[in-house]
């Protein structure tokens, strides 16, 4: 049973979404850019079997407020910490997709005492060029034209998903703030995640998609987080795109459960 209900976390409207038993050990999950809560559904029930497990959508995305500004990754990190400290009253296990990722190195870097263990999902760590801008304008170009053209551009973009991801995937990028979009274009995201990293405390776990089959942690950065980390494991699945969690549910949650405990 998922339950969901809004908190104000930083003055700001947060739509979350819990499973398992409040009793069991905090699981908070941060999605990735123009997700919500709903795209840890494949993983969800095994995860609420053994933990709390707290989902929100991210400021600026889905049913969470739009505030005109505030999508620095420090942002985001703020909100995870007061819910963290207001909601759950204590520390918790972080796993972090993608943006998700970013937010959760910032969190344990400046919040220690509030991350029992990290996992970083494909963390976009690599260095920010040409092409990551040219997606990242496709998208909010087609976020703007509307549902139509954000499901033509998920059809090109994901060529081997089916019929429903892709309206799934426009109607998710078409509920999603300008705000993430231009505070990556704009090189707003603050702090840096690589001057964190070797501050982290806990032991972290790093999950590496194919960069072949669309991951985007490269094999060099990846290789340097784990140098940077003081307690880093890396963990790789060969032929598996960037969302993990996703495409291969089963063997995350195999891969997580171990660490996590």
């Amino acid at each position: 049973m998922v339950r969901e209900r809004a908190v104000e976390v930083n003055g700001v409207r947060i739509w979350l979404a819990e499973a398992g038993d409040p009793a069991r050990l905090p699981l908070l999950l941060l999605h990735g850019l123009y997700d919500r809560w709903e795209s840890w559904e494949p993983v969800l029930s095994a995860l609420a079997e053994r933990f709390w497990v707290l989902a929100p959508d991210l400021r600026g995305h889905a049913r969470s407020d739009r505030p005109t500004t505030g999508y620095r990754l420090a942002d985001y990190a703020a909100d995870a910490a007061e819910l963290l400290e207001s909601i759950v009253g204590r520390s918790a296990s972080v796993v972090g997709f993608s943006l998700g990722a970013l937010v959760g190195v910032v969190l344990a870097g400046t919040r220690p005492e509030l991350v029992e263990a990290l996992v970083l999902e494909d963390p976009p760590l690599a260095p920010f060029g040409e092409p990551a801008r040219a997606w990242l304008m496709a998208l909010l170009e087609a976020k703007r034209a509307g549902e139509a053209a954000a499901y033509e551009l998920a059809r090109e973009l994901h060529p081997e998903r089916d019929e429903a991801e892709w309206r799934r995937e426009a109607a998710w990028l078409c509920d999603t703030a300008d705000g993430p979009f231009l505070a990556l274009l704009e090189g707003e995201h603050r702090p840096d995640p690589w001057a964190l990293l070797p501050s982290i405390t806990c032991p972290t776990l790093v999950l590496q998609a194919d960069p072949l089959a669309g991951g985007t942690l490269d094999d060099e950065s990846a290789a340097r987080a784990l140098a940077a980390l003081p307690r880093g494991t890396l963990a790789r699945f060969p032929e598996t795109g960037h969302a993990i969690h996703r495409e291969r549910p089963a063997e995350f949650v195999q891969t997580l459960l171990p660490f996590l405990r």
